[in-house]
């Protein structure tokens, strides 16, 4: 897990303070990025990017489950990768009062060389779990995963929805407080979507804090405290979901209007597709 420097003191569970992230075009630089900024100081590459995110500042309560809400491109992975520490902002802070979990891209981490019962290792040491807490978690992974008679087997050949579970296992097996979590609130076939609605329910009801970005917020209706849209960079707004959801449809109204006008002046043009609610 990324290194996070904690302030038990904070009365809020995350709080962005004018942050900023620049992004050159085509990479996303993540960690300290020092390597691209010693080039830069020693003028052996110059810095071209712009401004995904700018200015945002707001905090996310212990407790809470938030939306993140934004249309393509508007920085919501973004946003929840700073939550988390993968993401160092260029200017601003975040602070946190524990540590945060991210579940972003997680069956990334997995090597298809190593075994499952290794690869569970790996990522629960990926996140913050010491060997002896692997352990004692193996055998409730597993059979949550449905995987069983597969541990010792090597990853490789398992299906994609097979890795998505067990990934999404492992993060719940950390017994974090807070999640940072893109579009991996629920995954997997509709049976073990239901299990995992089932359990972040009640890890809500227990008082873990849950900052996610997602396209369908109401697969998980009642769920969400609040929402936090983002447009152009910035909150565009803090609010209750249904809120939210209002301002995105007006968001993406505005956004196929603008793309149809274009397309009309420039036939090479194709407007930006994009799931509806």
């Amino acid at each position: 897990m990324a290194r996070q420097r904690l302030n038990p003191q904070l009365e809020s569970m995350i709080i962005f303070n004018g942050v900023g992230i620049n992004i050159s075009k085509g990479k996303r630089r993540q960690g300290g990025g020092r390597r691209h900024r010693l080039r830069r100081f020693a003028g052996e590459q110059s810095r071209t990017g712009s401004w995904v995110l700018r200015g945002v500042s707001t905090q996310i309560a212990a407790g809470e489950s938030v939306a993140v809400l934004g249309l393509k491109n508007s920085g919501r992975t973004e946003f929840v990768r700073l939550a988390a520490g993968t993401l160092i902002p260029d200017e601003g802070s975040v602070s946190r009062r524990e540590p945060v979990l991210p579940m972003v891209d997680l069956g990334r981490a997995f090597d298809r060389g190593f075994t499952v019962r290794q690869n569970i290792y790996l990522l629960g040491g990926l996140l913050g779990m010491t060997p002896e807490r692997v352990e004692g978690a193996l055998a409730q992974i597993v059979e949550t995963a449905g995987i069983t008679t597969s541990i010792d087997k090597y990853l490789g050949g398992a299906p994609a929805l097979s890795r998505q579970k067990l990934a999404w296992t492992i993060a719940m097996a950390t017994q974090a407080k807070t999640f940072a979590v893109d579009e991996m609130l629920a995954v997997g076939d509709p049976e073990f979507r239901e299990r995992c609605l089932e359990q972040i329910k009640l890890l809500k009801a227990a008082g873990t804090t849950f900052l996610v970005a997602t396209e369908a917020p109401r697969k998980f209706e009642g769920f969400f405290d609040r929402a936090i849209v983002l447009h152009d960079g910035v909150v565009a707004a803090d609010s209750s979901l249904a809120d939210g959801l209002a301002l995105l449809r007006e968001l993406r109204l505005a956004n196929s209007i603008t793309d149809t006008a274009e397309t009309k002046s420039d036939p090479k043009a194709r407007p930006e597709l994009e799931d509806g609610f």
